[in-house]
């Protein structure tokens, strides 16, 4: 991979790219147990058991990363919720 391309998959949504990763791992358990001879709604099911613990394995890297994302997000979202609530209250330091 280039180092342009390396670029653009650190800027995408980490959301976007673990709920795509389980996606790709969950077709490919798919193919799998269609080769192996599962058909009907065994395909389905078999794939969603087989996927679960395969991307908890696999995907934590991008799984951390969100969750990452997310702590960044609330705590931003707290501290600007606590400086409107002292602008409220008046207690700014601003004179």
């Amino acid at each position: 991979m280039s180092e342009k391309d390396s670029s653009t998959l650190e800027r995408l949504h980490p959301g976007f790219l673990y709920t795509t990763a389980r996606f790709m791992i969950f077709v490919a358990c798919v193919i799998v147990l269609f080769v192996i001879g599962f058909r009907s709604w065994m395909l389905v099911f078999g794939a969603l058991l087989l996927s679960a613990p395969l991307s908890f394995f696999l995907l934590r890297k991008q799984r951390e990363a969100f969750a990452q994302r997310v702590e960044g997000r609330m705590s931003k979202r707290q501290t600007e919720k606590a400086k409107l609530r002292a602008a409220l209250a008046g207690d700014d330091d601003q004179p």
